[in-house]
């Protein structure tokens, strides 16, 4: 293995191991057993649904898991997402680059939206649009800066 490979694998085996306990716990019931649903997790630890959902959420915002495709529940035969670790490191280095586009091309759709002529709740709410916008680049560039300087 070379030493580039390895460097970059011990940088994402550090990332997960900072990880909170119960984000790390989801994250290691993903990696053993792709294409989980949350339904699946939940039911496997025995902890409550919504937590199961909202620590994928937490992984999928930080880039190490994402959808993988959806699967019908037996119980409630409803389609339900599965999910996969990113193992990857070129497709999580794609995944932050695509969300920076996207996130800078929308701060710039409301910037150029705002005008004087606007009301002023209509501003308020743009106002709000944008420093929200800008809130999530900034947590996308300590994702990113965090994981490039430990490659």
């Amino acid at each position: 293995m070379s030493i580039s490979i390895k460097n970059r694998n011990d940088a994402y085996k550090s990332i997960i191991d900072k990880l909170p306990e119960k984000r790390k716990y989801i994250f290691s019931m993903i990696e053993s057993s792709p294409d989980s649903t949350a339904w699946d997790i939940a039911n496997k630890t025995l902890l409550p649904f919504n937590q199961v959902a909202a620590r994928i959420t937490e992984l999928k915002e930080i880039f190490l898991v994402k959808e993988t495709g959806s699967k019908v529940d037996g119980y409630t035969t409803k389609k339900n997402t599965t999910y996969q670790v990113i193992t990857d490191h070129e497709e999580r280095i794609n995944l932050i680059n695509n969300a920076f586009i996207s996130l800078r091309t929308k701060r710039e759709n409301l910037e150029n939206d705002y005008s004087p002529s606007l009301s002023e709740t209509t501003k308020i709410i743009i106002r709000k649009e944008i420093k929200k916008v800008k809130t999530l680049i900034n947590s996308l560039s300590k994702i990113s800066i965090s994981y490039e300087f430990k490659k």
